[in-house]
């Protein structure tokens, strides 16, 4: 299909074109560019089961990302991956047109061969060194999955309560299979009480706050102590006026064992970049960054110039909606070969652009 301003707007968008903060020949470019590159199956598969802003905005931005890699060889084994929905694929994508995009003298090249290995790919500004990339997501952890899933539970346990209440569990540590039925059955009891409540679980193992938030509102309680660590956390709403928001404190190794299994496909005593998807909002990066910063020591990871933190997605462009990167750069200062300035340059220019959106959106 050739994708026009109508059938986008009647097929995609389901509103006027004008709603994207793009102009409306480079949102046709898009579209139809992932047609072209990824198949009319997988715009079927991104707007089959609804019309609106959120699915075509997916497409477009795709589409914007694609024009990066687009004139790269090799870029099939990339589109394949992408045509299969793997994240990983979306997050090497969104790096290479950060780093890309907004230079029109930056070389990149997919899969460069690193030892009897390959990279994601390498970028350069002229005729100076490569710098290699490396891409892994922050999303993929094991325990973070787990944790995820006894969060779930949790919640589970109010949805046949009558009363409005707002509950926060804030745990330090993951609780073990018996605390965490004991908990389970304790919590009911605990929210029928009602009014302002504070309990301290036992062992250390976390802290219960009942209604210190109005109902209806999401509780974002901080408790000194409680938030020096990396947290996850996940709020249900039941009704208008009931809501849980459940938090849990992961200590657990990922940004190390990133760094040791990403730094192993950089080459030694060249410039080497991670890029880490997911974390990258103002709270994630106060935890992500003394994390890293830790492991940057003389002697020890000195293939790394730096870790890039980032996300793509949709934002809010004054009364529109746009699709920017939000991401920051942490250098170095023990790498054996640092980082050209271009690259952080290239960062903080992409992470203005997409905090500009909401400085605009806020003025409207």
């Amino acid at each position: 299909m050739h994708w026009t301003i109508d059938k986008i707007e009647q097929q995609l968008l389901a509103a006027d074109i004008n709603s994207v903060a793009f102009p409306a020949a480079d949102v046709v470019k898009a579209v139809n560019r992932a047609e072209r590159m990824l198949g009319a199956s997988w715009i079927h598969a991104q707007s089959q089961s609804q019309k609106g802003l959120a699915p075509a905005m997916r497409i477009i931005g795709m589409g914007l990302r694609l024009a990066t890699i687009e004139p790269l060889p090799r870029n099939e084994e990339l589109l394949d991956k992408l045509r299969k929905q793997d994240p990983s694929a979306d997050a090497e994508l969104t790096g290479i047109h950060l780093l890309c995009s907004r230079s029109p003298d930056v070389e990149a090249e997919l899969f460069p061969p690193v030892g009897n290995r390959v990279a994601d790919f390498r970028v350069r500004r002229g005729p100076e060194e490569w710098t290699t990339v490396e891409v892994a997501q922050a999303a993929e952890s094991a325990e973070h999955k787990h944790l995820i899933e006894i969060l779930k539970r949790l919640t589970a346990a109010f949805r046949s309560l009558d009363d409005p209440f707002s509950l926060e569990v804030i745990f330090r540590r993951e609780p073990t299979t018996i605390e965490f039925a004991r908990l389970v059955d304790a919590l009911r009891q605990f929210c029928i009480k009602g009014g302002t409540q504070t309990a301290h679980l036992n062992d250390e193992l976390g802290i219960l706050l009942l209604n210190h938030v109005p109902a209806g509102q999401m509780p974002h309680s901080r408790v000194e102590g409680f938030h020096d660590f990396p947290y996850i956390g996940l709020s249900v709403f039941f009704r208008r006026d009931q809501v849980v928001t459940a938090t849990i404190a992961f200590s657990d190794d990922r940004a190390e064992r990133m760094l040791r299994e990403q730094s192993a496909q950089l080459p030694k005593g060249k410039r080497g970049l991670i890029m880490i998807a997911g974390p990258s909002s103002g709270s994630e990066l106060r935890v992500w960054r003394p994390l890293i910063l830790r492991r940057f020591q003389p002697g020890i990871h000195t293939r790394i110039g730096g870790v890039c933190l980032f996300e793509g997605g949709m934002v809010p462009s004054g009364t529109k909606t746009g699709w920017e990167i939000q991401a920051h750069l942490i250098s170095n200062s023990y790498a054996a070969s640092p980082l050209p300035p271009w690259i952080e340059e290239t960062v903080v220019s992409a992470n203005e652009a997409f905090e500009n959106s909401f400085s605009d959106a806020a003025t409207e």
